[in-house]
């Protein structure tokens, strides 16, 4: 009995050890694969993570272009659209037609062909803009689309003026030098005492008027590389007076009477003395420039709440309004034939709205034909922003 339960209990002992054995490799298989899983998932996350850091980098990235650009799966479905291209979304006027222009160029990518175009809007306002699509592929399949839109209004406009710059420079110096090369031939067989000085008199003009162009256009150079002028409080009324003190002689000479008017209490506005009596001047002889004999122009100072007015206000052949923005531009003249008389080089206004701009500030412009005009220049008097 005794030896039976003994064997009995050796068997389920066995038994026992054996089943645990199992156990535990089985446990230990399965601590394995977990282990396994743990890890792939682990690697799983990890690369979800860096997936979503260059997604980020790549919006990051998208989001500091000038351009508009959105991003369609093969399915067509939107999957990125960076912030110029959001603003399209519920743009209106010429900008809402942008919208389209990525519609159409996703679309046509989305058959594998590129799109490269431009496209004009007529406005309000008239835009021009550059269109690009293309399909995207991965190992010979399109896995979908990008389109590009650039507004191109501004860097067309730009060419056009220096385009014109350079026209208008050309002749404006091919102008005086050929007419001081021919006075220089005339010159050379004349004997008539006489005569021989008007030629050196017109010499002598011809070679100011170049001179004078030059000087400006140093000048415009200069004012447009001063991005930050100096900020220093300065007196309008100090302003006004040393710009009518340098034109005070062109104006006798035109018996032209030239008026002030100043505020009641002094105020200060903050910016460059030597750049506000420059811009101030320019428009006291452009006004002196255009107004009859005998007649008069005011120069004023006018305190606002945040700002002041320094205007010149004369009396002279006004502007036709569509003209005001073009008088701006360098070299261009309203009167072609009235300024070849009166002289000047076309690039007084430009000067002052550089000035102006370096100023934080604004120039104004009311004309009526026939009736004058006022030139203001308004400044902030907290100074350059």
């Amino acid at each position: 009995m005794t030896l039976a339960l003994a064997i009995s209990l050796l068997l389920l002992t066995i038994s026992f050890v054996i089943a645990y054995s199992r156990r535990s490799k089985a446990q230990r298989e399965l601590t394995v694969q977990l282990g396994d899983l743990n890890a792939a998932f682990e690697s799983l996350t990890d690369e979800a993570t860096l997936a979503v850091l260059e997604s980020e980098r790549l919006r990051l990235a998208l989001d500091q272009l000038r351009a508009g650009v959105v991003i369609v799966d093969s399915a067509g479905q939107e999957t990125t659209r960076n912030l110029v291209a959001k603003r399209y979304t519920d743009a209106r006027h010429a900008d809402s037609l942008v919208e389209g222009a990525f519609t159409e160029a996703l679309e046509v990518t989305s058959r594998g062909k590129p799109v490269d175009q431009t496209v004009n809007f007529s406005g309000p306002p008239s835009r021009m803009i550059q269109v690009r699509g293309r399909p995207l592929l991965h190992e010979n399949r399109q896995i979908g689309s990008v389109a590009i839109v650039e507004d191109q209004t501004g860097s067309v406009r730009l060419d056009r003026v220096r385009r014109d710059f350079v026209a208008n420079l050309s002749h404006e110096l091919r102008t005086p030098i050929g007419a001081i090369a021919l006075l220089c031939d005339t010159l050379v067989g004349e004997e008539d005492p006489g005569v021989s000085k008007r030629l050196v008199d017109r010499i002598s003009s011809e070679t100011i008027r170049v001179g004078e162009i030059i000087d400006d256009l140093l000048e415009l150079s200069r004012v447009e590389l001063d991005g930050e002028p100096r900020t220093d409080e300065v007196d309008p009324r100090s302003v006004i007076s040393a710009a009518i003190d340098e034109y005070q002689p062109a104006a006798d000479a035109r018996n032209i009477e030239i008026l002030c008017a100043f505020p009641a209490q002094s105020v200060q506005v903050k910016g460059d003395a030597g750049q506000l009596v420059r811009a101030v001047g320019n428009l006291v002889e452009n006004a002196i420039k255009y107004s009859e004999p005998g007649s008069s122009i005011t120069v004023s100072a006018v305190s606002r709440s945040d700002s002041v007015d320094l205007s010149v206000r004369d009396s002279g052949m006004g502007i036709p309004r569509g003209e005001f923005d073009r008088i701006f531009e360098r070299f261009y003249r309203v009167d072609k034939a009235r300024s070849r008389e009166t002289g000047g080089t076309g690039l007084g206004l430009s000067i002052v709205r550089h000035i102006a701009a370096n100023h934080s500030g604004e120039i104004l412009v009311e004309s009526r034909e026939g009736e004058g005009s006022v030139f203001t220049l308004r400044m902030p008097k907290k100074g350059p922003q």
